[in-house]
C-alpha cells in the first residue's frame, strides 16, 4: 500500500467537500487512491458529484423559488420607487435579476456547505447576508449593467429582510430538527396534502404586502 496522498492535496480536497460528508468522502478517497496523482484525479471526479448531491439534499426547490421571487420583486419595487430610468431599457429586467440570482446561488451553496452539527439561533440569516455581500461585489464589476446605488441599496436591504423572514419561518433543510428514523422533510411535506404550500403562499403574500407598505413610507 502507498504512503497516501500529500497532506496539502488532502487538505484542499477536504476544504472543497461539504462538512456534513467530509470524513466519509475523504476516507473513501484514501482507500481507493493512495497515490498523489490517483487521489487528485479521483477527487476531481468525485467532489463535484458530492457537492451536487449535497445541494439536492439541502435545497427545497419551492422555498428557493419563493426566495428568488421575493428578492426580484424587492429590486423591481426599489427601481419603481427610486429610479424608474432603470426600467426604460430593454435589458432592465435582466439587470434587476442579476442580484437575486447571485444571492440565491450563494444561499444554495452556503446551505450545502453548512455544518449540521453547528447551530445557533441566527444561523439561517448567514446565507442571505453572504449572498447580499457577493451581489454588491458583483454589481461593482458590472459597469453599465450594474444597478444605480440607490436601487441596489434599497433592493438589497428590503430583499434581505424579506428573505430572512422567510428563512426564519421555513429554515433550511439542514437546520431543521430531524427525529431518528423520521423521513426527510421533502418526503414529509407530501403527507399533509399541500399544507406547507399554502402556508408558504400565505407567508409570501404577507411579505409582499409588508414590502409594499415599507416602500410607500419611504
Amino acid at each position: 500500500m502507498g504512503a497516501g496522498p500529500p497532506e496539502v492535496i488532502e487538505k484542499i480536497a477536504g476544504w472543497l467537500i461539504p462538512p456534513a460528508c467530509r470524513e466519509e468522502v475523504l476516507g473513501d478517497l484514501r482507500e481507493r487512491s493512495p497515490g498523489a496523482k490517483a487521489f487528485a484525479s479521483d477527487a476531481a471526479r468525485t467532489i463535484p458529484c458530492v457537492i451536487y448531491s449535497r445541494i439536492r439534499r439541502t435545497t427545497d426547490p419551492v422555498i428557493a423559488l419563493a426566495e428568488a421571487l421575493t428578492l426580484y420583486v424587492a429590486f423591481v419595487v426599489a427601481a419603481i420607487s427610486f429610479d424608474r430610468s432603470v426600467l426604460v431599457s430593454r435589458e432592465s429586467f435582466v439587470r434587476l435579476a442579476i442580484p437575486p440570482v447571485v444571492v440565491v446561488a450563494a444561499m444554495i451553496l452556503a446551505d450545502a456547505y453548512s455544518n449540521p452539527r453547528k447551530r445557533w439561533p441566527l444561523k439561517p440569516l448567514f446565507a442571505p447576508m453572504l449572498g447580499i455581500a457577493l451581489a454588491f461585489a458583483a454589481e461593482m464589476k458590472l459597469g453599465e449593467w450594474g444597478l444605480p446605488r440607490i436601487v441596489l441599496a434599497w433592493g438589497s436591504g428590503v430583499g434581505a429582510l424579506m428573505v430572512s423572514l422567510l428563512r426564519l419561518l421555513f429554515p433550511p433543510i439542514a437546520d431543521r430538527p430531524q427525529a431518528i428514523e423520521a423521513p426527510a422533510f421533502w418526503r414529509r411535506i407530501e403527507l399533509p396534502a399541500g399544507a406547507l404550500r399554502y402556508e408558504l403562499l400565505v407567508a409570501i403574500v404577507l411579505l409582499l404586502l409588508l414590502l409594499r407598505v415599507l416602500v410607500r413610507r419611504l
